[in-house]
């Protein structure tokens, strides 16, 4: 008590309290959002350029065009491009319900619902220049404060690497399901192994591993050519006694319609792409859904 008679009051530890409470409000908020949502699927890999949007991307609109309610949230917080491969306008911005503290993902192809930091950016030049905790914040933001609602599938869309955002996800989503990615490039395949050691490390389902850009049927001869030494993925499977769920042959349109904003799998349905796609999301129902 203080001389006036007034209680002394320890701000740093009414700041400190605030905040907890806060943090505490989230995770609530974050396991009411996800025991609505019956699987949850973390698309990652040790290492960029290996097309994990893409097949993050066509994952989710494979599962959505047999009538599956999917969510898809990308997670590169710094480098979001979600939206452009959906073909959603950045200038879109969620709904916001102020009196419950929750806004609405963005509406996108075959009604699913998206969520990115491209959203809310100024424009699609503006960079995010932010520190690992300010990155972590919008991520439990989005698993908590977005209505997703009932789904059947939510997919999440990381940024490369074993730090930030994707520990975060690993550790606010205990019982999510992680596929990892790599092309069969050795270099892709060192950083995609560990990041199977660290979903191993946290005790997460590992579905499996994808083979992205595995090889390349010449459109002229016919003649199927290995772009990298094929096999690493598979064995990378064996290895750690984790699922191989398919080769992603390289063609062209793929990267082509991703920057159109069109998913691959709904402007070329017959192609090798969208059969090995589909395959792979055949495995990981029947996983998923026995």
């Amino acid at each position: 008590m203080g001389e006036d008679g007034i209680p002394d009051i320890d701000l740093k530890e009414t700041v400190n309290q605030g905040k907890q409470e806060v943090l505490d409000q989230q995770m609530v908020n974050i396991r009411s959002n996800m025991s609505k949502i019956k699987h949850k699927i973390i698309i990652i890999s040790g290492k960029g350029g290996v097309g994990k949007t893409t097949v993050a991307i066509n994952l989710a609109m494979s599962l959505a065009s047999v009538g599956l309610r999917v969510g898809i949230l990308d997670v590169d917080i710094t480098g979001p491009n979600v939206n452009k491969m959906l073909g959603i306008d950045p200038n879109v911005r969620p709904r916001v319900d102020l009196d419950a503290k929750k806004f609405y993902p963005v509406i996108g192809p075959l009604n699913t619902k998206v969520v990115s930091m491209a959203f809310l950016m100024q424009d699609m030049d503006t960079p995010v220049i932010w520190r690992g905790p300010m990155k972590m914040s919008a991520v439990r933001q989005f698993l908590g404060e977005a209505n997703w609602g009932d789904l059947d599938y939510l997919i999440c869309d990381l940024p490369p690497g074993t730090s930030d955002e994707t520990l975060d996800i690993l550790q606010l989503i205990p019982d999510e399901n992680v596929v990892v990615v790599s092309t069969p490039q050795e270099v892709a395949l060192m950083d995609a192994r560990k990041t199977i050691v660290m979903a191993k490390t946290m005790e997460r389902h590992v579905l499996g591993i994808i083979e992205n850009m595995s090889g390349f049927k010449c459109p002229h001869c016919s003649e199927y050519i290995d772009l990298y030494p094929p096999g690493g993925a598979e064995k990378a499977s064996k290895d750690f006694n984790i699922k191989f769920l398919g080769q992603i042959p390289f063609e062209v349109e793929v990267s082509q319609q991703g920057d159109r904003g069109l998913p691959f799998i709904l402007k070329y349905p017959e192609s090798e792409s969208t059969k090995a796609f589909k395959a792979a999301v055949a495995k990981i129902r029947e996983e998923l859904e026995k």
